[in-house]
């Protein structure tokens, strides 16, 4: 039913700005539904040009024909957006009043959470619909990373990675002498094996 087809009610004066954000009931489809497809009118994509049929015409006689699709239809116009399904246990629509300090003055103000950015307004016999937002339709929550693995524990502190001072330069004298007198003394305990040796060989 094309938009222009509708008769206007010369009675109709519009419902009040407070019912109309209490119910949904007061709010209506007055465009054709986005299918799955991303289109408002189906369209049979399993349906091949008329050129391609005279090409493959013996092709197709030897191949079994596939299933055609079912078409899609969606929910007729001016259908309550009560009747629109929840997401993720959220309601589709969030309904309020453009101000509650003049309420006299306020429009209802409709936001769609199935496409962030989509916004309808309603005051008397006026509506608009406005949208500002990428094209993209709520998908549940957003991506969250996951949370990076603990931190490597430390090596263990011991002596032989426990950073120490440097001796001074007495320190190094001292250590070096030990040492010195240490070698002389293994050498003349050595010596001294050498010669009892000897001796017992002589013997």
């Amino acid at each position: 039913m094309a938009r222009d087809t509708f008769e206007e009610n010369p009675d109709f004066e519009g419902i009040p700005v407070p019912e109309m954000v209490e119910s949904l009931s007061n709010w209506v489809h007055h465009t054709q539904h986005i299918l799955q497809q991303g289109r408002c009118v189906w369209v049979n994509l399993a349906e091949k040009p008329e050129e391609d049929f005279e090409e493959e015409a013996d092709e197709e006689e030897k191949e079994e024909e596939p299933d055609e699709p079912e078409p899609e239809v969606g929910p007729p116009l001016l259908t309550p957006l009560s009747e629109d399904a929840e997401i993720d246990h959220t309601p589709p629509w969030s309904s309020r009043m453009s101000s509650t300090l003049i309420p006299q003055y306020a429009i209802a103000v409709l936001r769609s959470n199935l496409w962030p950015g989509a916004h309808a307004f309603a005051v008397g016999k006026k509506f608009e619909n406005v949208y500002i937002g990428w094209g993209l339709k709520f998908a549940g929550d957003g991506y969250t990373p996951p949370v990076p693995p603990a931190p490597q524990r430390e090596y263990p502190s011991g002596e032989e990675v426990t950073e120490a001072q440097d001796p001074s330069l007495e320190e190094e004298q001292a250590l070096q002498a030990a040492l010195e007198e240490q070698r002389a003394a293994q050498e003349e305990a050595e010596d001294m094996e050498g010669e009892e040796e000897e001796e017992d060989e002589d013997d």
